[in-house]
């Protein structure tokens, strides 16, 4: 075993900690608790069905949407008629265009007609305009890799293809450290599940959270018989000769002091939370929600977390899983918007949600496959919210948006997407600039919050 197997045993939580000099806490400051804000990405892994989510209302649209899809709506439990679509306003510049969410996102669409819920369109990977003519006359330039579900994950964590070392979210941090808007502690990257590497920055690690405690060191209960041996591990001096043991010691001892913060900071913080569903997103953002009530005794002022869902590559049996996946989405972030609500935390706290990819508007019989852009919902206080940023293309086949198949090429870039959320964290322009060095190719970031 070589000394870089020996520390990936210790797990990402160790790993996370051996990267971080616990920052003094700011307990307690009420400039902290004024100026606190916090991203919470919502990873869907799979692919969530655009053409499926965000579903054509007007009776035009409509009749266009279920010709391509007419083999599937007879399939859905509760049947895809208008009658039992939730309808949302629709901005002017649709014109007579209307939308609505499935039944199943009723929390949703009611927190959408409430202000605190946006819907960005057409979203995905670029790199500059394209059109459906430039890719046939070979003239776009594409993302690398499109429509494979790794490569696509890291892109839209990344903005680069699997192999990518670093994501926007962990990037975001180090640039708030270096502005002083954040200290540097192991809890400004929170993660309950997979989407490490859009937390991993230059100086930003992820921390590894579950069921509310901070994640145990997989490595260290092999040796739970043996507490003279990690006792032995701890005590070694820091600046002992062995490089290994260097790494060990300091790894092992900024672990344990930074799990058992996390875990004190959990114990000492009296918090009523309403319910949250039984879901695994459930649990995990009622994670999220008691680690943002103890942000205080954290020493964090800024945070990045993320929570993940998985399920969505729906190549077949659409019409039976993609609405128990919508229920599941839709009730843990009502939820979770309830609970920022109950901490007075509404307007300091923003979701918004991310996938691999969309999916195609054809058909293959009992699903969809790959597609390129998607439809995104971002929920908070803070969002200028009821409305729908970008676009949504018509639901036909081959137009100027179509990659084929009804795979939409985006309109909005993810670094158009990312950045507007930067900029809600109060990341500068410069910085903007340098962390997506293709965002000069659009029209700038989004104005998605008041």
């Amino acid at each position: 075993m070589n000394r870089r197997d020996f520390i990936k045993l210790s797990g990402a939580s160790l790993m996370a900690s051996s990267m971080f000099q616990l920052g003094q806490a700011l307990a307690n400051s009420p400039a902290q608790n004024s100026d606190y804000k916090a991203l919470v990405c919502v990873f869907l892994y799979g692919g969530m069905d655009n053409h499926d989510t965000i579903i054509p209302f007007d009776e035009s649209s409509y009749t266009q949407w279920a010709t391509h899809r007419q083999s599937l709506l007879g399939k859905y439990t509760t049947p895809r008629t208008l009658a039992n679509l939730l309808p949302i306003a629709t901005p002017g510049r649709f014109g007579s265009r209307r939308f609505a969410l499935p039944a199943e996102l009723a929390g949703l669409a009611n927190l959408y007609q409430q202000n605190k819920l946006a819907v960005i369109g057409n979203v995905g990977p670029l790199l500059s305009p394209v059109t459906a003519s430039m890719i046939a006359q070979d003239t776009a330039r594409l993302p690398p890799r499109l429509f494979s579900h790794n490569d696509q994950q890291s892109t839209w964590m990344s903005g680069a293809a699997e192999g990518a070392q670093f994501g926007w979210g962990g990037l975001m941090n180090d640039a708030l450290m270096a502005q002083g808007l954040t200290s540097n502690t192991p809890f400004n990257a929170i993660t309950t599940a997979d989407g490490a590497l859009w937390l991993t920055g230059k100086q930003t690690a992820p921390y590894h959270v579950s069921d509310g405690q901070a994640a145990t060191i997989e490595a260290l209960e092999e040796f739970d018989n043996h507490p003279d041996l990690v006792a032995h591990f701890s005590s070694q001096p820091q600046n002992a000769q062995n490089f290994l043991q260097q790494d060990v010691t300091n790894a092992i001892n900024n672990a344990y002091q930074a799990n058992s913060q996390f875990n004190a900071a959990q114990a000492n913080t009296t918090v009523t939370l309403p319910d949250f569903p039984t879901t695994s997103l459930g649990r995990q953002l009622q994670t999220v929600s008691k680690s943002i009530a103890a942000r205080q005794q954290l020493g964090a002022s800024r945070q990045v977390y993320v929570v993940a869902m998985g399920g969505f590559d729906t190549h077949s049996g659409q019409a039976q899983n993609l609405p128990k996946l919508h229920s599941v989405l839709d009730g843990a972030l009502v939820a979770f918007n309830t609970a920022m609500e109950s901490l007075n935390l509404s307007e300091q706290v923003t979701v918004f949600t991310a996938s691999d990819f969309g999916r195609t508007l054809a058909i293959n019989g009992d699903g969809t496959d790959h597609g390129w852009a998607g439809h995104h919902f971002v929920m908070g206080g803070a969002v200028n919210g009821g409305t729908i940023y970008g676009d949504i293309p018509q639901a036909t086949l081959n137009h100027e948006l179509d990659a084929g198949g009804g795979r939409l090429i985006p309109t909005t870039s993810v670094d158009q997407y990312a950045a507007s959320l930067g900029q809600w964290m109060d990341l500068d322009t410069s910085t903007l600039n340098t962390m997506f060095p293709n965002l000069n190719n659009f029209s700038g970031p989004l104005s998605l919050f008041k």
